[in-house]
Parts: structure tokens; sequence; C-alpha cells
């Protein structure tokens, strides 16, 4: 697991942090895990914050972070050496999963596959997925998925109705508020916004009413089923 790939390419394209709790569900459903390594130069901030939540899958957290301080990226080639004593040492061994976009990788996700006959999957960021590296391994999984990118969506839109809600306002949440309201986030597109409250209508998330407002004008307000958004895995009470 190269989760450098994986952070930064995330929260650059789509301003979202790994999902890891769903990576290693899927993860399960394709191989026998025996072993889960992640690397990465944890001395950038962000990403040190991260190993709390690496922790709970796993205690193998190589730290590539250079020991003279200079800003040279030792990642990849740590990386590629645990890969190739892994792979010489362990005969055991039926598949292995690479996750990384980087092209650099496909020199050995092809000894690995035509060589050693083993099994290999790749997972990586959209956008950020080397075609090389797709055409030389068994399987791939491109991520993030529609759940990953619109729970950010669902997310921010929960929080502000909550707020609204906590607040007693005399404006009641209207459609076109709450997209407005939410779209303010630059990291945010109102297009997704809007696919993502439409989405949450039409699970009956949440419901939306025709109500007169001043001068009988008609408007669309909104009003959230929160048992069921927290049933469906939508909401949780600590947002």
């Amino acid at each position: 697991m190269d989760y450098e790939h994986w952070y930064i390419s995330l929260n650059n394209n789509y301003g979202i942090r790994p999902n890891i709790k769903a990576w290693f569900e899927d993860l399960q459903t394709r191989v026998n895990v025996k072993e889960v390594m992640f690397f990465a130069d944890f001395s950038h901030k962000n990403l040190a914050d991260e190993i709390g939540r690496i922790r709970p899958y796993t205690n193998k957290i190589i730290d590539t972070r250079s020991p003279n301080g200079t800003k040279k990226d030792f990642t990849d080639f740590i990386l590629l050496d645990n890969i190739y004593q892994k792979a010489l040492l362990a005969d055991d061994i039926e598949a292995f999963v690479l996750f990384s976009g980087d092209g650099h990788f496909s020199s050995v996700t092809a000894f690995l596959k035509n060589i050693y006959g083993k099994e290999v999957g790749v997972y990586a960021i959209k956008g950020c997925f080397s075609k090389q590296l797709i055409e030389t391994s068994t399987w791939t999984v491109a991520l993030p998925n529609d759940a990953d990118v619109y729970g950010l969506y669902y997310r921010k839109i929960f929080e502000y109705l909550k707020e609204e809600q906590n607040r007693f306002s005399k404006k009641l949440p209207t459609y076109s508020k709450v997209v407005d309201a939410v779209a303010n986030d630059r990291r945010l597109e109102r297009k997704k916004v809007t696919f993502a409250l439409d989405k949450l209508i039409e699970e009956r998330v949440i419901s939306k009413r025709n109500m007169s407002g001043k001068g009988n004008t008609a408007k669309d307000v909104l009003f959230v089923d929160w048992d069921l958004a927290e049933s469906k895995g939508l909401y949780n009470a600590e947002y």
C-alpha cells in the first residue's frame, strides 16, 4: 500500500480522505488476506495524523522518510524492495495486491504475474492510474467509488440541515437553499451536491414538502428522517 498515492491523490482530486474500512472489506472479498503493509513518508503532518486510522487494520506501517532529512521520495524504492523480497522468500503466497497508480510498478507486476505465476491485483485512484500498470496486472480497481465520493456530499448536507435544526431558525431549509449553502464549500461541485441531495430524496431519507411562505409563495422545504439515515449508514450521530 503506497499510502501517499492514496491520500494525496484523493485529497487533490476529490477533497476526501481514504476510506480504509471500505477498502479493507473489498480486499477481503477478493483475496485471503495474510498481511497488509502501509508505506508512506509520515513526516508530513497530514499523513502522520493518518497513522491512528491505519493501525486498526495493521501494525505494519513503514515510514519511508529520508534518514538524512532530504526531500527525496524513497517510498517507491522501499516498497519495491519489500515486494521482491517477499516474492523470493515466500513461495506460499498466491496473490499480491498493490495500491499505487505509478507506472514504475508495471515491471514488478509483470514479473510477479508472468515469471512467478502470481495473481496480481492493483488498486489506484481514478485519473492517477498508469495504463501500463493496468495492462500488466491480473485485475484492477479504480477508486473512489460513488459511495466514497458522495459520502462527503451526504455528510455536508446532513451537517447543514442539523445546524439549521439546532438553530430553531424560522427560515425552513428549502431545496435551493441547501444546495446553495453546501455548494459554497469550494471543494464541492454544485452538480454533485444536487445529485447527492436528489439521491437522498429518492431513498426517502429526506422528504421534500411543498409549503407556503410569505405571500403564499410555495416552497420545497426539506425534512430529514434521521433514524432512517442512520440505519442506512448515511448519517452518523458524531457528525
